[in-house]
């Protein structure tokens, strides 16, 4: 019966990212700890980063995971080299959180647009 629980509470966190960030939001203003939006966006990206890679598999089948996992790493490689050269002290650190922040902006609108897409075809599945 926990497991049962447990395992449909983790489904809804991955599948539905926001719902956890909208969760951890309002726990901390009724705590009376407010969580900034930045520290929440950082909280809600990991799980962003597997909702995306589980929607996109389950629409378009194997092989999306390098595709999400060579795209990550090409962020990163391009914002560093981008860095090194805007700046001459270089900062690992703060290099790493403004990527971190730019994966949840990029993840946030690749997951809306792929719910969008998996509406549009399961619509035009049940017209046929």
């Amino acid at each position: 019966m926990m497991s049962t629980f447990v395992s449909i509470l983790i489904g809804i966190i991955v599948i539905c990212p926001f719902l956890l960030s909208i969760c951890l939001y309002i726990f901390k203003r009724w705590t009376g700890r407010p969580i900034s939006m930045k520290k929440n966006a950082d909280y809600t990206t990991p799980f962003l980063f597997l909702s995306v890679y589980i929607i996109a598999h389950t629409l378009f089948g194997d092989g999306v995971g390098y595709f999400v996992i060579i795209t990550a790493i090409l962020i990163v490689i391009l914002s560093a080299i981008y860095e090194k050269r805007r700046v001459k002290d270089f900062q690992i650190g703060l290099l790493l959180r403004k990527v971190w922040r730019l994966f949840f902006i990029i993840l946030a609108v690749t997951y809306l647009l792929l719910i969008m897409i998996g509406l549009v075809l399961t619509i035009i599945h049940f017209v046929k």
